[in-house]
């Protein structure tokens, strides 16, 4: 009777991971820069950093500097998957990402990393250490948890529809420059933020054909929307907490951390520290001295060397 019960309350667990591993197979080679200096201590686990969606490696260069400068770990930034310099494949679920943080680390021959992330990246980080707790000796995570996103984020479905219908509108003839100018009006309606509507039209890209497309790939993003923005706690379904140490710093003026948002963060992430910080959604960016020594001090200490 003792045996059936205890089968019968993890046999849920296994399948769920199996679920998972099967997924993990088909990760991608990503572009990643990486930070490190001699006061680095190169046995310890580095912190691999996967950033937001309409972002790239590239916006955390100034603090991952910072953090290999500071700190006593090399900072590796990744493209993810359909952003920047990375591969636009098909597939860019939560399981996805982490399948692809999985392949740089065998790449790179590492067994642990600190993994911190971002918005998307963060669901990516967070996915890794429930799947595969022994590759993640810590998780950072910005301004997200497994609740799901705000309402009134600005990086809404329709924004990347959008994308999707403009790009083939732009005469040919134009430069990028112009380009983005022949675009800004179309999407200021939809996204109000000065900042935000700059990262959305950065994102343009001149093509070979002379034709215009994106560094993020929106159709990739769109075929995952659900399960990586609205329901990504269903995805968690039957996997077992990560029991490692966790800080998730969050901006005081950013609707991504409620209350109820950290609760079901401690479910899946019982040993969660949370610092909130005088700042929007991106964090890093607008409290950068003080996000970084936030990290330096929770990774001072190498718990596997």
């Amino acid at each position: 009777m003792v045996r059936r019960r205890i089968l019968s309350s993890i046999l849920p667990r296994i399948q769920a991971l199996r679920s998972y591993r099967s997924t993990f197979v088909q990760g991608t080679r990503l572009e990643y820069v990486s930070y490190s200096t001699l006061r680095n201590q190169m046995e310890a686990p580095p912190i691999v950093v996967m950033h937001d969606l309409n972002l790239s490696g590239e916006s955390w260069r100034h603090v991952a500097s910072n953090l290999s400068q500071h700190g006593l770990r090399q900072v590796i930034t990744v493209d993810a998957r359909n952003h920047g310099l990375s591969p636009h494949i098909s597939g860019h679920s939560a399981m996805h990402l982490a399948a692809d943080v999985e392949a740089l680390m065998s790449h790179q021959s590492l067994t642990k990393i600190v993994a911190l992330g971002h918005g998307m990246g963060g669901r990516a980080m967070m996915t890794l250490a429930l799947t595969q707790p022994q590759l993640v000796e810590r998780v950072i995570l910005v301004d997200i948890t497994p609740a799901p996103v705000p309402s009134n984020f600005y990086l809404t479905r329709q924004v990347f529809e959008m994308m999707l219908q403009v790009a083939p509108t732009i005469p040919r003839n134009l430069s990028l420059s112009e380009g983005r100018m022949f675009i800004l009006p179309i999407f200021q309606d939809v996204v109000q933020d000065v900042t935000e509507l700059q990262r959305v039209v950065f994102n343009l890209r001149k093509m070979q054909d002379a034709s215009f497309g994106w560094a993020v790939n929106p159709q990739a993003v769109l075929s995952s929307w659900s399960d990586l923005m609205i329901d990504y706690e269903s995805t968690l379904g039957g996997l077992s907490p990560y029991m490692g140490e966790v800080l998730l710093i969050a901006g005081s003026q950013s609707e991504f951390v409620t209350s109820s948002s950290i609760s079901v963060m401690q479910r899946y992430f019982p040993n969660t520290v949370v610092q909130i910080l005088d700042a929007g959604h991106c964090v890093y960016e607008d409290q950068p001295e003080q996000f970084v020594k936030l990290v330096v001090e929770f990774t001072q200490v190498c718990l596997v060397c």
